[in-house]
């Protein structure tokens, strides 16, 4: 008979319980869906839910509550991000937070992003056993990213460590239902409630004024000394998605005057990265804060402002171009 020696061990398995996880597989192949409900089975789920494609899921995530999301990116086609957002973004109900691990067969980079601006906690590579898969449940357990949320996008934060003076003003802590009742032995009443109370609070996040994130931004690049160039690249690169996110949003609406402001601070961010830190101007830090006061005030423009704010913008994309560094870009996505 065998004796466990280490009681930290025993401690461990005994007081997982996966019993109670509500679970769903996604993927078009029969024999993946069989192996990866089989691999979630010998976890402790119980009743893990297949679906052979897109609609049996979405099916499920009107009808159930889940915790645990396995599915195939390449069964939704180019929806992929699309369809996890619906997720995200509580269009099914159920729990927009649930963990998400997605898998990718041959993927080129762009598909990779696309995945992850999907709002997944975790992509594997194909080919990849079913076993393999099953066992990055237990990571997703012990450290999860916290959300963040914008117009466009819930869903784990795509950046690295956070940093204190972000954690209250961008990140917000979701209910881990998954964990909640493998180890804390939550049960679904007190789920229910931090569910609720966080769709709630995500709600007001996503509807924030949409310059509440380039104000932060340009707030911390202005603040920023000598410290983690690696971290002021990763904010000039936010800035500028940021500020093509909301240019995107107003192009082509009775505001297309805030989008020609927003892509012009877009492009003067960018030229300034690329500059920085050794050669980075105070004058473009001071014209980036104005900017971004300005666009403020742009969104509620009465309809005579609306020709001096094109003018501003046309101003700035010159002084951007006459500044314009040779060499790429030191910008990355994030």
């Amino acid at each position: 008979m065998f004796t466990n020696t280490n009681p930290e061990r025993h401690i461990t398995t005994t007081r997982r319980d996966f019993r109670g996880v509500r679970a769903a597989v996604v993927d078009t192949s029969a024999n993946q869906r069989n192996e990866l409900r089989a691999s979630l089975y010998d976890k402790g789920i119980a009743e893990p839910i297949v679906c052979k494609g897109v609609a049996p899921f979405f099916d499920v995530a009107r009808s159930e509550v889940l915790d645990l999301v396995i599915c195939e990116a390449d069964a939704f086609g180019t929806e992929f991000a699309a369809a996890m957002q619906q997720l995200r973004q509580n269009e099914f109900g159920g729990n927009p937070f649930a963990v998400v691990i997605a898998t990718l067969g041959d993927p080129s980079l762009d598909q990779v992003h696309e995945a992850l601006n999907g709002g997944v906690d975790d992509l594997v590579l194909r080919p990849a056993s079913p076993r393999r898969i099953v066992e990055r449940v237990d990571k997703l357990i012990r450290d999860r990213k916290p959300f963040v949320a914008t117009r466009n996008y819930v869903g784990p934060t795509r950046r690295g460590a956070s940093r204190s003076d972000e954690s209250e003003s961008e990140f917000i802590e979701v209910p881990n239902t998954l964990r909640g009742k493998v180890v804390n032995k939550l049960g679904d009443g007190a789920l229910w409630r931090a569910i609720g109370r966080t769709v709630a609070a995500v709600g007001e996040k996503m509807a924030e004024h949409p310059l509440a994130g380039v104000d932060r931004l340009i707030h911390r690049l202005l603040a920023w000394e000598d410290g983690d160039e690696e971290e002021q690249r990763r904010d000039f690169a936010r800035l500028v998605s940021h500020c093509i996110e909301i240019s995107r949003h107003y192009r082509d609406t009775d505001l297309d005057h805030v989008a020609d402001l927003a892509q012009a601070l877009a492009n003067l961010a960018q030229r300034t990265a690329a500059q920085a830190p050794t050669a980075l101007r105070a004058i473009d830090l001071d014209l980036m804060r104005s900017l971004g006061s300005i666009i403020r005030g742009a969104i509620d423009a009465a309809d005579e402002s609306k020709s001096a704010v094109h003018d501003i913008a046309t101003m700035v994309d010159h002084y951007t171009a006459s500044h314009r560094t040779r060499g790429p870009s030191r910008l990355a996505i994030v």
